[in-house]
């Protein structure tokens, strides 16, 4: 969950043309199941951190809101940029 800022500077380094959603209110990741809502981490001290936060992941949803990839990206940097990139130009 990146904020606008970060999306906007991720998009033009990579020249996209397309939005990227910035999920400041998490009501996109509760919708699609991606937020770390287990209140047991809330009372965990070493994983209060990470509750109510999205966990890391990379969808991509069409025009008509069908997700037409997802994946968790943990551990960190693991994200396929190309395999991403190659499914969003053949959506065009």
């Amino acid at each position: 969950m990146d904020f606008n800022a970060t999306n906007q500077a991720w998009a033009e380094r990579l020249g996209l043309k397309y939005p990227l959603l910035a999920d400041t209110r998490r009501e996109m990741s509760r919708a699609y199941g991606v937020l770390n809502d287990d209140a047991a981490a809330a009372k965990d001290v070493k994983r209060i951190a990470g509750y109510l936060r999205a966990i890391p992941t990379v969808m991509i949803v069409d025009k008509e809101g069908v997700i037409r990839y997802i994946r968790d990206s943990r551990p960190r940097n693991t994200i396929p940029i190309n395999e991403i990139l190659a499914l969003v130009e053949k959506m065009k």
